[in-house]
């Protein structure tokens, strides 16, 4: 009689999720931009296999796309306690943040307007991420974010209705991981915070949108989706938004390889792109988690030996993994590694506590599953 596997748990997953992020964007570090040949060269004839450690902290260094992760799951969880069960502006919360991140990157933020930021009276929820000095660390830091969060004066920040530049890059796609792992219940709400979040730096339709796919899919992953369906009712919202066809064709052109061994992996990246827009980083990240999904290992490999940004993809595909397979499959000696472990875990259990997954929850969800959901149209959440 066969022994039937036992079912991986929301924590499991949403800790996958963190971890396998941090885990895929310090995998990727070192290599960011080399070429495949050069990989090789310097480590081993198959390129990079084994997570780098800095000799400075002994430990596994991630880049801004895990900074800004975290970021973006402490504005989430901040809007979380402020709504007290009613209706919030999340976006709002995560820009506070995101103003947070920049105060690490460039010690200001974009006027005086958020000086309140800091100001223990009038906001009495300091951000604890701010403590932790590695943060302050510039790591292939986002130039367009840094921008566009500088320019952002009186919270005029970049929205789907109102377009501050037109970059498609991964910056907007690779923080957003916490909109799907929160907004779990609703994909279709998932995609939109995605979408939304990314929009505050990056309003090319390209950008916004694989975001949107992006948090839909972890959505469908935290509560026991399987990879291929995730992906396809992600795929079916981003046919409802206007300018999804780049998007959609990208990430189609690395379904169709999924399953055809007449070409190696290697060459399906390279047809790809190189994951420096974000349709190209999010076709690679789902192609190389579809491709192992039962190894986590193989899959990071694959995501960051190529030529291109090593980091992201292999940070968003090790997200997806993580999602779908739990920290069970993660690799021990790895996760040990990665810098600022205990700092990820809080904000981890942070964000999860305040979902629908949370055992201390002491308020109910702000917008509870869908057939309970308050009539409000989602413009009113996301403002």
């Amino acid at each position: 009689m066969a022994i039937k596997a036992r079912e991986i748990t929301a924590r499991e997953r949403f800790e996958g999720a963190f971890l396998g992020f941090a885990v895929g964007d310090a995998f990727g570090y070192p290599i960011r931009d080399m070429e495949f040949t050069a990989m090789c060269r310097k480590f081993e004839k198959h390129g990079c296999l084994e997570l780098a450690v800095s000799k400075q902290t002994e430990t596994a260094l991630f880049t801004d796309a895990t900074q800004m992760m975290l970021f973006t799951a402490d504005g989430i969880t901040w809007a979380d306690r402020e709504a007290k069960g009613g209706e919030i502006n999340y976006t709002s919360y995560v820009f506070y943040a995101y103003q947070f991140w920049l105060y690490t990157q460039t010690k200001t933020v974009a006027g005086r307007e958020y000086a309140w930021l800091f100001d223990k009276e009038q906001n009495r929820r300091q951000c604890r991420l701010l403590k932790a000095k590695g943060l302050y660390k510039k790591r292939n830091t986002d130039d367009v974010s840094v921008e566009a969060l500088l320019s952002a004066r009186d919270n005029k920040y970049g929205r789907l209705i109102n377009r501050i530049n037109d970059n498609a890059d991964n910056g907007g796609l690779k923080r957003v991981l916490p909109a799907g792992l929160y907004f779990n219940y609703d994909s279709e709400i998932a995609f939109r915070a995605g979408a939304d979040f990314a929009a505050i730096t990056h309003t090319a339709p390209v950008g916004y949108l694989s975001a949107g796919c992006y948090a839909a899919m972890i959505a469908e992953l935290i509560c026991g989706e399987n990879l291929e369906n995730a992906v396809n009712k992600a795929m079916r919202i981003l046919r409802e938004y206007e300018g999804h066809e780049p998007v959609l064709l990208t990430i189609d052109t690395a379904l169709d390889f999924v399953k055809d061994q007449s070409i190696s992996p290697r060459e399906v990246l390279a047809k790809i792109g190189d994951g420096k827009t974000a349709d190209e980083a999010l076709a690679i990240a789902i192609f190389c988690a579809l491709l192992h999904a039962e190894d986590f290992g193989n899959a990071i490999r694959l995501a960051s030996n190529h030529d291109g940004e090593s980091d992201v993809c292999a940070a968003l595909c090790g997200g997806i993994f993580g999602a779908y397979r739990g920290v069970g499959a993660i690799p021990n000696r790895w996760i040990k590694k990665i810098q600022y472990y205990n700092l990820i875990m809080d904000i981890e259990e942070a964000l999860f506590d305040v979902t629908v997954f949370g055992e201390k929850r002491g308020e109910p969800a702000p917008f509870p599953p869908q057939s309970e959901a308050p009539a409000a149209p989602v413009d009113d959440i996301f403002g």
